[in-house]
């Protein structure tokens, strides 16, 4: 899909093997007098069944409509604020939103994963938000680099020296978030981001590259292309979790 002359987006989402499809995931376009302010985002949902399908979709409305009502900001003439802050209120707005429907009879306890890219085409930056486990990469001619690091029990075992990568990836809590929107306190990660002609940003959850490693990924001209060609990969290695991509490249 192509949204105008200076850049692309793509997004592609699968059930894989599960009955109900908790990822969420967002491709928003906004016209503002300076240019155009786009979100991505992706999320998964947790809490099972339904509650992990609401928490995900709840989260990415907000994000949206924190989005929308900083672009009414611009379109009003007033003056301009930073996109790190605007991604800040953002999440917290989403932090509130999933809090409060935890609350209700059978959603206790549920949350989400949350991954978002707030990008300003005016500018050529952009701000990457991220809360759990699915992830932001940035790509181009030089490859591709991981933005995020996870907010799971594992991972951070990783970063102490405790487990190998290998042993992360096979080990039986591999899946425990150590932070998520719904959780008490969640705090979440903000990350500026600089994109030149031909680089890019990534966001995927965890059925991707639970399944494919990053390192075979390739992302060639046709965008929409590799990101499905990446989730019928991990269709093929058993797709035992939703599958979800989005990206953005600059042309």
């Amino acid at each position: 899909m192509r949204l105008a002359p200076r850049f692309s987006v793509a997004a592609v989402s699968h059930v894989g093997r599960r009955q109900n499809n908790e990822d969420f995931h967002r491709v928003l376009r906004l016209e503002v007098p300076q240019g155009n302010l786009l979100l991505l985002a992706v999320a998964d949902g947790m809490g099972g069944m339904e509650a992990g399908e609401w928490a995900s979709k709840l989260a990415i409305e907000a994000l949206s409509e924190a989005a929308r009502t900083y672009a009414e900001h611009l379109r009003s003439g007033r003056p301009a604020v930073g996109l790190a802050r605007v991604m800040e209120k953002a999440f917290q707005l989403a932090q509130r939103r999933v809090e409060k429907e935890a609350e209700k009879p059978g959603r206790k306890g549920m949350g989400t994963t949350l991954t978002a890219l707030l990008y300003a085409d005016w500018l050529k930056e952009g701000v990457v938000g991220h809360i759990g486990d699915s992830r932001a990469y940035h790509f181009g001619p030089r490859g591709l680099r991981r933005l995020t690091e996870d907010h799971s029990w594992v991972a951070e075992r990783v970063r102490e020296g405790v487990l190998t990568p290998t042993e992360a990836e096979r080990h039986p809590y591999r899946n425990v978030l150590t932070r998520a929107l719904g959780l008490p306190e969640a705090r979440f990660d903000l990350l500026e981001v600089r994109l030149a002609p031909g680089e890019g940003v990534l966001l995927v959850t965890d059925g991707l590259y639970g399944l494919v490693p990053e390192e075979e990924w390739l992302l060639g001209k046709d965008l929409q292309g590799s990101l499905e060609a990446l989730v019928a990969e991990a269709l093929r290695r058993g797709g035992d979790d939703n599958v979800t991509a989005v990206a953005l490249r600059v042309e």
